[in-house]
């Protein structure tokens, strides 16, 4: 993996992170995301699939949440993203994991 690549997801776990502490909104986190996954080199077309599937959930709170003008998400919002916020870091997860251990077992 390219040391680009590498930065790229590891900024998605950090911006994933931050959104999880309350230190980012929504839609900041759906714009980053967006512009890290599109700057990823050579991504495989089932990971970028199964990303965009839970980004797009991401996306259409965003969008709800942009139409009826609402700044900050009620609980009822938070726990349907919830479970999408956390396949994203997963899917994050094993590409840096798969990264370390190849790094490890390398000679």
């Amino acid at each position: 993996m390219s040391e680009h690549n590498k930065r790229q997801y590891q900024l998605m776990l950090d911006r994933l992170t931050a959104f999880e502490k309350g230190q980012i909104p929504l839609d900041t986190l759906v714009v980053d995301l967006e512009g890290l996954l599109n700057a990823l080199e050579g991504v495989t077309i089932p990971w970028r699939q199964t990303f965009l599937h839970d980004w797009g959930k991401l996306e259409d709170e965003r969008a709800y949440a942009l139409f009826k003008n609402v700044k900050i998400l009620d609980e009822e919002t938070s726990q349907r993203i919830r479970p999408a916020v956390s396949n994203l870091k997963l899917l994050v997860l094993e590409k840096i994991d798969d990264l370390a251990d190849r790094i490890r077992n390398s000679p």
